[in-house]
């Protein structure tokens, strides 16, 4: 009785050894992930599997948690479905599951999980398969449908091509039964000519048309494999596909995204009608994105070829996504994109085409430029307010700044108060605008001058300037502020008293220290009467 159960337990052993090899051996050339695990833990795993979780295949995933791998919102529902398969055999139905952690590095699959015994203890082999493309086509709602597939068809033949084993999977997609094909050359029940050997001198994998018993065509991606006894083909019907391929084709074409695809050398390849649409009017007889466009970025320096996006994703393999840049049309208005950029066969990095998408943020980039010069610009003038202003005297008195600030000018209108009151605020608007407008244009380029508030100004004079260029520019702006100015019927002067703080080569006060040195010297010189200008002393 003891012999019996040992046998017993042998030959189920080696049934068990039997399968795990034919597993692996199929595993292996599936495009499909499949894992095995036990008690939570994986104890096989084949190269897409190993691929698709992100693994360094020198690493691998033998020994690691399941949960390592399956996003927390989908893991409660896969516990509950594996409780369900308690026998030798249960399968569960295909179910959509989110793989990897954070979500937002994860990729939706649909598993099928069968319980299996593996070196005597129960295991679940989980099969997988990449959900991600269906997903992208977000517009198309059907396209679920159309790419919800059935299992691959498993095919034995011996070595002269006769079919000696047709899983239920190859019944659905041609139509014929087991007992139609078991016997016949494996080129008769497939419907056109398939040979093994043909297969695997192409490197395993074969992308051809099979003919159902309805004489329906089946578009179908062949793989091979050579066995003891013969050969297995493992077809996967990719009809369903390649309709939705189309019908994707037919989305890219009406997107309001730009789609451009570029060949491993970055020289265009296709575009759909709203690339060229944005890119009308940018340079004459030149495609989306080549290599002679000058490209900015948001600072508006120019982007040299070395860091463009499309660069970097054919050097380093890694997607570059919502980067925004800049391309200047002919009639001088800059156009601003978001663009991302991937490739498009991440499996083989170096003759991956590279996809690249991008939408017209022209308007959103020229909103944030006018809330950006909004916050650091006086309403009334134009001109800078005193957060800008400080800020940029900040920056002009540090010892690492480009060009240093000489001369720190108070300036305040004499006689505001006497207009508002004669005239109206509209008129003393009015007389601010036009003196602010006019002291600026009394200034270099590198000058500054703000507006503090009401009717006080700060003007800085930076380097290069002297004592004599100083005066020079005091005396311009006193000009500049007692110009009658005209308000409908009447002629309104003003003038301006000036205070000034000039800065030393080593000058120890801050910002807010040589303003205040230069309001005192202003009100100093508003002391002696109107128009009137005084120094304050050093540090």
């Amino acid at each position: 009785m003891t012999t019996g159960r040992t046998d017993s337990t042998g030959a189920r052993s080696d049934d068990a050894q039997v399968f795990q090899e034919r597993l692996a051996r199929l595993a292996e050339m599936s495009s499909d992930g499949i894992c095995v695990h036990a008690d939570g833990r994986i104890v096989f795993a084949n190269a897409a599997a190993v691929r698709w979780m992100n693994v360094d295949p020198a690493v691998g995933l033998i020994g690691r948690s399941v949960s390592e791998f399956v996003h927390e919102d989908s893991y409660p529902a896969v516990e509950r479905r594996l409780q369900g398969l308690r026998r030798e055999g249960d399968s569960s139905t295909p179910s959509e599951v989110v793989m990897g952690r954070p979500r937002r590095s994860a990729r939706d699959v649909q598993a099928t999980s069968m319980r299996v015994d593996w070196d005597g203890r129960p295991a679940i082999v989980t099969t997988f398969r990449d959900l991600t493309n269906a997903k992208a086509a977000t517009l198309l709602k059907y396209q679920a449908a159309l790419l919800d597939h059935v299992s691959d068809a498993v095919v034995g033949v011996t070595e002269e091509g006769v079919v000696t084993s047709w899983n239920a999977a190859a019944e659905t997609i041609y139509g014929r039964s087991v007992g139609d094909v078991l016997g016949l050359p494996v080129s008769d029940a497939v419907g056109t000519s398939l040979d093994a050997r043909s297969v695997l001198e192409l490197g395993g994998v074969l992308h051809t048309t099979h003919f159902a018993a309805d004489g329906a065509t089946r578009s179908v991606r062949v793989s091979a494999a050579e066995t003891d006894n013969g050969f297995v083909f493992v077809c996967a019907d990719m009809t369903a596909l390649r309709l939705a391929e189309r019908h994707f084709e037919s989305v890219v074409m009406a997107m309001d995204a730009g789609v451009v695809v570029f060949d491993p050398d970055g020289v265009m390849t296709s575009a759909n009608p709203t690339a060229w649409r944005i890119f009308d009017g940018v340079t004459e007889g030149t495609a989306p994105f080549a290599a002679d466009i000058p490209i900015f970025d948001q600072d508006g320096e120019l982007i040299v070829g070395e860091h463009k996006a499309i660069r970097l994703t054919i050097e380093s393999g890694a997607p570059h996504t919502d980067h925004v840049i800049g391309v200047d049309r002919q009639d001088g208005r800059r156009l601003w994109l978001s663009i991302s950029v991937r490739l498009l066969n991440q499996q083989d990095p170096p003759r991956s085409p590279i996809l690249c998408t991008f939408v017209d943020v022209t308007a959103q980039m020229l909103a944030r430029e006018q809330l950006a010069h909004a916050a650091d610009h006086d309403t009334m003038t134009g001109l800078p307010n005193r957060a800008y202003a400080l800020g940029r005297l900040a920056r002009a008195i540090a010892p690492d700044a480009d060009r240093r600030v000489h001369a720190v000018l108070f300036v305040d209108l004499d006689k505001v108060k006497f207009v508002n009151d004669s005239h109206g605020h509209v008129a003393g608007d009015a007389v601010l605008t036009t003196v602010a407008t006019r002291m600026r244009d009394t200034l270099r380029d590198h000058d500054v001058i703000a507006r503090l508030a009401g009717d006080e100004f700060l003007v800085l004079l930076f380097e290069p300037a002297d004592r004599r260029a100083v005066d020079q520019r005091i005396r311009e702006l006193h000009c500049a502020a007692a110009t009658p100015v005209s308000y409908r019927d009447a002629t309104i002067t003003v003038t301006a008293s000036i205070g000034v703080a000039l800065v030393e080569p080593v000058d120890h006060r801050d910002a807010l220290e040589l303003l205040r040195d230069a309001d005192a010297a202003m009100y100093a010189a508003k002391a002696i009467g109107p128009g009137q200008t005084r120094f304050a002393p050093g540090p």
